[in-house]
């Protein structure tokens, strides 16, 4: 009787079992209908609002930028600065500008005040503007004929703006008061985001524009060089750095951190995902300088190295991002480059909620020295930020 028993007990249980699985499964599989069915109405509400524009609507339009408007406003309705909508055509500049890389004649200019146009502060090697004769301190009046006097740097840039191997014909005004015609062809430029320079005998001064690809080889063989000349320590220029890859930010910091967590995501679930740097470090003093444009990435590397008590910080107070990207590309040939997680400091700090990072020195630039900086003729050791992380490493 025992055991008809305990056989009757299980079986009951078996079929309860059953019976509550089909009975999820059953709740699970409408669910997804409803939902499915939710977007799927508003699929087909999209679709026919775009045919109803397409065939009815009597004014003038473009069906494909009323479709990437529409995109375009979804993606802002999240209310997240971080996330972006991207055309085909923005996209591939985004993949380029990710590799460092864009299509241009090869020259980094500002706007010049005294006389017009735009001031050439920096030739590309092996660019079209090079090969053409353009030289820093030229000034560009004219494109194809057209004067640019008064025009906005974004104007002027957008009049610029041609495929690789098209050409532009430059009206430059030189610096002995003579203009010359010149006809540039447009390349894929490579811009190094690594600078460096030993600023003292015995301080090596490296700065990064972004942690694109390219940052942290670049980053690596920069202080080993400057190690080869002398450098037994270091001012790490991240000011207006706005990020770039998690890859790149932490090999640098594995070159320069013992071993430790040196990368803290954590994904919609709450899940944390953790990177660790390895034994080896570079054990040598350093300071690192931010602005109120430093984020991302370089705040994120800053504020690591102020954890781990590795370096000084000197600057402004940054943004105060703490939100990861994905970019995802759309069947149409556009992307969306959307926040899909967010990111902690090894101590476990949101720079978000703190509102950025504060610096260990908070020191400003003049009026006079960031107008300066901002069009690069700010000498090194004339910025005052510059010259607070010497005193420091001088102490």
């Amino acid at each position: 009787m025992e055991k008809k028993f305990s056989l009757k007990f299980v079986l009951a249980l078996v079929l309860m079992t059953s019976a509550l699985s089909c009975l999820i499964l059953s709740l699970l599989f409408l669910w997804r209908i409803n939902t499915t069915a939710g977007r799927s109405d508003e699929t087909n509400d999209f679709s026919e609002l775009l045919n109803i524009i397409a065939t009815r609507y009597i004014g003038a339009h473009d069906i494909e930028e009323v479709s990437n408007t529409a995109m375009r406003a979804a993606v802002d309705s999240l209310d997240d600065q971080w996330s972006f909508f991207m055309t085909p055509e923005e996209y591939t500049n985004y993949l380029a500008s990710s590799d460092n890389r864009y299509t241009g004649i090869g020259v980094e200019v500002v706007i010049d005040e005294e006389i017009g146009g735009i001031k050439v502060m920096w030739v590309y090697p092996d660019s079209g503007a090079e090969a053409a004769g353009i030289f820093i301190g030229d000034i560009i009046t004219a494109v194809d004929g057209e004067s640019i006097r008064g025009l906005s740097l974004v104007d002027v840039r957008a009049l610029l703006r041609r495929p690789v191997d098209d050409t532009v014909l430059l009206t430059v005004l030189r610096a002995n008061g003579a203009y010359e015609n010149l006809t540039v062809v447009y390349s894929v430029i490579f811009t190094d985001p690594v600078s460096y320079e030993m600023i003292s005998d015995t301080i090596g001064y490296v700065s990064v524009k972004n942690f694109e690809s390219g940052a942290a080889d670049g980053f690596i063989n920069a202080v080993n060089t400057l190690i080869e000349q002398g450098a037994e320590s270091f001012i790490y220029d991240v000011r207006s750095n706005n990020g770039g890859k998690v890859t790149e930010m932490t090999q640098i910091l594995d070159f320069l951190l013992p071993e430790g967590e040196i990368f803290i995501s954590v994904d919609r679930s709450g899940d944390e995902q953790i990177t660790k740097s390895d034994a080896d470090f570079l054990d040598l003093p350093a300071v690192v300088l931010v602005n109120k444009h430093s984020y991302s990435a370089a705040e994120y590397f800053t504020a690591i190295l102020s954890e781990y008590d590795y370096a000084l910080t000197v600057g402004e107070q940054t943004t105060g991002k703490n939100r990861m990207q994905n970019t995802i590309p759309l069947p149409g040939g556009g992307a969306v480059h959307i926040s899909t997680g967010q990111y902690l400091t090894k101590n476990r700090v949101s720079l978000y909620d703190n509102g950025g990072f504060t610096p260990d020195f908070l020191i400003q630039l003049s009026e006079e020295d960031l107008a300066l900086y901002r069009s690069g003729e700010l000498d090194l050791l004339s910025d005052p930020q510059i010259k607070k992380a010497l005193s420091l490493l001088e102490e």
